[in-house]
């Protein structure tokens, strides 16, 4: 049996549409709090609270990635550069997001620029990985095997 790294249709937009429900939200509250320096209103909380939901399905989705999407990816030394570097930038999000609610006050400015900032960059990477592995995959001509491909 030949497993593919591509994922299925619904996994694939599943995952695009809470990334992007994750980086609006997550865009949109940092323009109106942290660089307008709005007071906060219900739409900012609200907005928050969809972000932080949303987040949670985001943690579930990068999960089921690893057991197939990364892990024959890096068995077949495909688009591992640009996939590493999104999974690096997940884990930062994981722990600076949690750091934004448990962490000692004086950590909090900190935890929250690097949380910013990071997310931005992730906003930025999803599409280039997507895109990278792409044309590799147009460029990788495909081979016939008679073995299971792990």
């Amino acid at each position: 049996m030949n497993f593919s790294i591509r994922l299925s249709k619904p996994h694939r937009w599943g995952l695009y549409a809470v990334w992007s429900i994750v980086g609006i939200t997550g865009a949109s509250f940092a323009y109106a709090q942290d660089w307008q320096m709005q007071e906060p209103t219900e739409w900012t909380v609200n907005t928050l609270k969809l972000h932080g939901l949303s987040a949670a399905v985001m943690l579930l989705l990068v999960g089921s990635l690893l057991s197939v999407h990364v892990r024959l990816s890096l068995h077949r030394k495909r688009n591992v550069a640009s996939g590493l570097m999104m999974l690096s930038c997940m884990l930062v999000l994981i722990f600076s997001g949690t750091g934004l609610y448990y962490s000692p006050e004086d950590w909090h400015e900190n935890m929250k620029w690097l949380h910013i900032w990071i997310g931005l960059l992730c906003l930025l990477l999803l599409p280039a990985h997507i895109f990278i592995g792409y044309f590799l995959r147009k460029r990788t001509p495909k081979k016939k095997s008679k073995h299971r491909d792990l």
